[in-house]
Formats: structure tokens, sequence, C-alpha cells
């Protein structure tokens, strides 16, 4: 049983992202209850496992402009809305707190039973439209291993969307020192923005250079486009945008979208099986 079988029981799997609504605190927050703000994740996450999903991300996606550490106030929300979350669906659960902060992601994992995090800005140093974001790799291992939560696995992004890395180097080398040096557990490959499609020879690259390692392609899959990339050069998906209504990132959950994309998937595992 390889990695991801082991965590979310399917080959392939498939992994939603919850975009949550502003967050209290953030600039785009008008003032919408943090029970609300709970409802329609819930409600999202619902939608998402009823028609097939194997797992889910939860995410504060509409807090920008981000912070690269966030604040109690969005730690403590976001521990209450993954709860939830946790408690309404039978899938893991990971979490990603944005701009890149790993140790409030692991703190809030830890504290709701959450089986991953995603870390936007790992390895390497990035320039980005906050500034400069620097490796968080070390730091968050011995975080990990301080509050005792060796069983959140750490999936690391590499050359991430809207962050341009000063190595200056081919990603299939910036993927290898995610990996084998900052000791993450599986390496994502996305495209250049949120929904941007992620080019197949950036993953081929490092699927070659990683063989063992686990890897998801992260942004812009479609069910037009998922025979790219999968069975051949990754082994799960991150999916949020490609599963809205219309394929707007800011609209909502769309249950006809994530069936017919879950079958298309269905129909890929049943091939690769045969």
């Amino acid at each position: 049983m390889n990695f991801f079988e082991e965590l979310f029981g399917k080959s392939y799997p498939v992994i939603g992202v919850i975009h949550l609504q502003p967050l209290p605190g953030a600039p785009r927050y008008r003032g919408m209850s943090v029970k609300e703000i709970t409802r329609i994740a819930v409600e999202e996450a619902r939608i998402m496992v009823d028609n097939g999903i194997d797992g889910l991300i939860v995410e504060n996606f509409r807090d920008m402009m981000f912070k690269k550490r966030v604040g109690p106030e969005t730690v403590a929300i976001m521990t209450y809305v993954a709860s939830k979350v946790v408690e309404a669906v039978n899938v893991p659960i990971g979490i990603c707190v944005l701009q890149s902060d790993p140790f409030a992601g692991l703190s809030i994992a830890k504290a709701v039973g959450g089986r991953f995090i995603r870390v936007p800005y790992y390895t390497e140093t990035y320039i980005v439209d906050t500034g400069i974001m620097d490796s968080v790799a070390a730091d968050a291992l011995r975080f990990r291993k301080f509050i005792d939560a060796a069983d959140v696995k750490i999936f690391a992004d590499v050359h991430i969307k809207h962050g341009y890395s000063l190595s200056r180097r081919p990603i299939q080398e910036s993927a290898e020192d995610a990996y084998k040096r900052g000791l993450a557990d599986a390496i994502i490959v996305t495209g250049k923005k949120t929904g941007g499609v992620t080019d197949p020879n950036d993953l081929k690259a490092v699927k070659k250079a990683l063989p063992e390692a686990p890897v998801i392609v992260g942004s812009g899959v479609t069910p037009e486009n998922l025979a790219d990339y999968i069975p051949s050069f990754a082994d799960a998906v991150i999916i949020g945008t490609g599963l809205k209504k219309n394929g707007k990132t800011e609209e909502t959950v769309d249950p006809i979208r994530v069936r017919e994309f879950m079958k298309k998937i269905e129909k890929l595992r049943e091939k690769v099986a045969r």
C-alpha cells in the first residue's frame, strides 16, 4: 500500500479545498458570524464528500492580503471551523494557513485530528506579493516534534503559484531538496496562479527525479485535462476552483462538477487497475 492509499484509502485520491469566507480580522471581513462561516464550510464539505471527494483541505483563502504569520484570532476560528468539518464528514482533513504558517497549521491539525497540512513556502526563499518568504522547514519539523504531531503529514509546494524562487534552479532540484532535506511527506506542483493550469512537464521532471516521492498536482485540473497528469506524473490531485460553479474561484461548490470530476477519476483508477 502506497502513501496515499494508506492516508486516504484510495489510489490517486482527490482532495477538495474548502475556501473559507473572510475571517474576523481579515481586510475583506464584513461581519459574517463565525456560526455562518462554519455552516457554509460544513455545507461545502458535505457536498464534496457526498459526491465522492476523498479528502479535504480547510484554507483561509479569502483572507487576502495575507500575513506571513496569522494572529490568534485566525487560529482560534480556523480551529473551531475545522473541528466542525471533521465532525461532519468521514474523510481525512488537512489544514492550510496562508500565507505560509505551518505552526498555526500544525497546531490546528493537532487540535482537531487533522491528518496533514499544506505549506506553500516550505524550502528555499521566494519573492511574493507580501515580500520575501524564507524557508520554514527546519522550524516546522522541530515544532511538529515539539507538539508530538508526527502523524500530521507535511505536503510542501515547490515553485508555488504566485511566488518566484530566488534559487532560479530547475523545479526537480527544488523538489529533491524539499523531499530529501526538508523531509516533506509529499510534494505539490502547481501552475502560476490559483486555478492556473499546471505544466505537465514540471510534474514529469519532479517524478523522474523523485520516483519514490508522493507527488500532487495542485492547481488547474479539470475533467478535460486530468489524463495529462494521472497516472503518468501525479499520484494525487488538489482541486478547488475546478469544483466551483462555472469554474470560478469565488463561487460556491457545484455538486454536478464534483460528480463529473469523480466519474473521470474513477475511470482512470479502473484503467490503471486493469
